[in-house]
Order: structure tokens, then C-alpha cells, then sequence
């Protein structure tokens, strides 16, 4: 048999324990809310929302596609071109060339 201190200890925990699932419930609504305020935005801005729905359909794949390659395009060439910028740069500041460095023996 519980004390009276620890049947309150946990109802306490089963309280929070069930706030804690009802908060988190709360956020998950509220995130699928903003998902779909986001994408009426998107119908809003782009006007897509008079658009027949094949021609929705062809419209929100090529602005899929077109993001997507724009994603890419990102992700694999400008860390190139950030380092050539770097290095670009700082010969230009007066960093140190690669033949500076002393070898230790």
C-alpha cells in the first residue's frame, strides 16, 4: 500500500506525464496548421489555385523539379566557389603561401 507522499508523487507524474502528451499534441496541430497556412500562401502567391488540376499538377512538379536542381546546384558548387573565394582572397591580403610551412624532422 502506497503512503499518502507517494500516491501524490505519482499522480503528479501521471498528470505531467498527460499534460506533457497534450502539449505535444497541441504543437503537433499546430505545425500541420502552419504547413497548410503555408502552402495556401504558396496557391495565393502563385496563383495556382485557378489553375485546372492537370494544369496544377504540371505546374507544382516543374516548380518541384526547378527547386530541387536549385537545391543541388547549391549544395555541390558553392562550397566550391567559397573556397576558391577564400583562396582568391587571401592571396590577396597577403596570407601565407603553402611554401612557408617548415618541415620538422
Amino acid at each position: 500500500m502506497l503512503g499518502p507522499e507517494k500516491a501524490g508523487k505519482e499522480g503528479a507524474c501521471k498528470s505531467s506525464s498527460s499534460q506533457g502528451h497534450w502539449k505535444l499534441k497541441m504543437d503537433i496541430k499546430h505545425v500541420k496548421d502552419y504547413i497548410y497556412w503555408l502552402y495556401y500562401q504558396y496557391l495565393l502567391i502563385t496563383c495556382s489555385y485557378v489553375l485546372e488540376p492537370w494544369e496544377q499538377s504540371m505546374f507544382h512538379t516543374i516548380t518541384v523539379t526547378v527547386f530541387a536542381m536549385v537545391v543541388y546546384t547549391a549544395y555541390v558548387f558553392v562550397p566550391i566557389h567559397v573556397r576558391l573565394a577564400f583562396e582568391f582572397f587571401s592571396q590577396i591580403f597577403g596570407g601565407q603561401p603553402d611554401s612557408t610551412v617548415s618541415i620538422v624532422n
